[in-house]
């Protein structure tokens, strides 16, 4: 609470005339004001990074970090799966919130932000209104995140809107060419998103919506304030905090997974077929039937009835639903054929991945690994 006083003492001050309250809260110092960017992690939470305001006045002594945050215990992961889960400011103490990311092993820079006095003292007390409101926002990891929301609230600072330097890609630029720009090194973070974001992560969004953590101090470096050419950022960042050199994506990516497990795979097929080795395939067919019906349950509740951003449709829909078990259940004499059309419906998803951007390699794999068997499946074996 201490925080929120500042911007309120200051409002106070500014509202006088004498010459003698004014000259030093309107000297460029008086208030400090910068754009905090975190690096990602290897939590997927953490693959686009993190940022904050920093507002700091040296002469109350005052430096704090301004943060749009969600919860992230378990019950906040579910509902952010949900689409239930809520986000609003927090203030914490600059060297606090520069010592958590130390301890995490995460660097963290720091762009100054090119305002005026007026539109710093602006800044502090629009956030510091958002502060009080609580958690009041829904989250949603394509409009409403911590850069959407401080964009927002510099554009609601500033009384104007910040105009960004477009190009042609640019313009065309989707969510999912966000999300895969921030996940090169992060393999399986990129896995979890795209099975996540079905069609509506392909459309073009304004700026402010398709901008991260670490593509933001560019961003701003280019952009100008309303219908003036001054930039919203001036000179290089300083980094605050350093961290160890990142090892990089591990050997174990999941394409490699899916390719060990098309291999094992075939390796079963062969032996059940060739060898006659039926009650190792019989095995494995009750593993990935338990495997199929969880991931088709996650998808169908993603579909159905969460209100999460881009869950309206997905294109694993197809592959990955309980109808098949249903009629597998229910009609024992057709079961052949079930597994059958499963298996063509499979092979159609795997057909189409060049042409729909939300299925990839990876995934193409593991729906392999699922069409083969239930191909075996409606196949005779041969008469030993």
């Amino acid at each position: 609470m201490l925080c929120l006083s500042l911007p309120a003492t200051l409002w106070a001050e500014g509202g006088h005339d004498s010459a003698s309250d004014t000259p030093d809260m309107m000297s460029e110092d008086y208030i400090r004001a910068g754009l905090i960017v975190i690096n990602p992690a290897d939590e997927v939470y953490s693959l686009f990074g993190h940022c904050a305001i920093r507002l700091h006045c040296p002469s109350n002594a005052m430096d704090y970090c301004f943060t749009f945050e969600t919860s992230t215990d378990t019950r906040g992961y579910l509902r952010f799966l949900q689409g239930t889960a809520k986000g609003g400011f927090l203030a914490s103490r600059t060297a606090d919130y520069l010592e958590a990311y130390r301890q995490a092993g995460r660097s963290v820079t720091e762009y100054r932000l090119n305002l005026t006095p007026k539109e710093k003292l602006d800044l502090w007390r629009t956030i510091d209104e958002e502060i009080g409101k609580g958690y009041c926002n829904q989250y949603g990891y394509m409009n409403t995140q911590c850069t959407s929301m401080l964009i927002c609230v510099v554009n609601r600072a500033l009384g104007t809107r910040i105009k960004y330097r477009l190009s042609e890609a640019d313009s065309t630029r989707t969510f999912r060419d966000v999300m895969r720009e921030a996940a090169r090194s992060y393999p399986w973070s990129e896995f979890f998103w795209q099975t996540l974001m079905g069609p509506d992560g392909d459309l073009t969004r304004p700026m402010a919506h398709k901008q991260t953590p670490l593509s933001l101090p560019d961003a701003w470096r280019q952009a100008t304030i309303g219908s003036e050419q001054r930039t919203l950022i001036t000179g290089d960042g300083e980094q605050l905090v350093e961290a160890p050199a990142s090892a990089g994506p591990g050997w174990f990516t999941p394409t490699l997974m899916g390719l060990l497990l098309l291999i094992a795979a075939i390796a079963v097929t062969w032996a059940e077929r060739v060898r006659g080795m039926r009650r190792t395939a019989l095995i494995t067919d009750i593993v990935l039937l338990a495997i199929h019906t969880a991931i088709s349950a996650a998808l169908i509740w993603l579909v159905v009835f969460s209100e999460q951003e881009g869950t309206s449709w997905n294109w694993y829909l197809p592959a990955y639903n309980l109808l098949p078990l249903l009629l597998w259940l229910c009609l024992p004499r057709w079961r052949r054929a079930v597994c059958g059309c499963t298996a063509a419906v499979m092979a159609l998803t795997i057909v189409a991945t060049p042409f729909i951007a939300q299925l990839d390699l990876p995934h193409a794999l593991i729906t392999a690994v699922f069409a083969l068997r239930l191909a075996s499946r409606a196949t005779p074996l041969p008469q030993r």
